[in-house]
């Protein structure tokens, strides 16, 4: 299986003139259809994410791993579900990065899958 990893937003440059905390923000964005979405690889020293999920039909969800990135990227790696379980609306959460990386699950149709750092 393929994975993503989360990437610096290069459009944004607010940073730039942040004097005090200069911090790059990263930013993904997918549509899964009915389908176990590919693993976002969450790279260290990123901290806090803010995730979310738009089903447009049936339910979704998010699911993190613990384990380590060579399981991740052969595909082994254990996916657990996020506390807000399947969900059928927007639904968002903050989560903090203290793992490999996380994925979206749709179940009966196409759902938006957002992460932003």
């Amino acid at each position: 299986m393929m994975t993503n990893t989360l990437s610096p937003d290069l459009d944004d440059q607010q940073y730039l003139q942040n004097r005090t905390v200069p911090r790059q923000r990263f930013n993904h964005n997918e549509t899964v259809n009915d389908a176990t979405g590919q693993w976002l690889i969450l790279p260290a020293g990123v901290g806090d994410l803010f995730v979310s999920v738009t089903p447009a039909a049936g339910t979704a969800r998010v699911e993190y791993t613990q384990d380590d990135l060579q399981a991740v990227e052969a595909d082994t790696a254990v996916g657990k579900p996020w506390s807000e379980g399947d969900v059928s609306g927007y639904t968002d959460s903050l989560m903090v990065n203290a793992v490999t990386a996380i994925r979206c699950v749709a179940d009966g149709g196409s759902t938006e899958f957002k992460v932003t750092a």
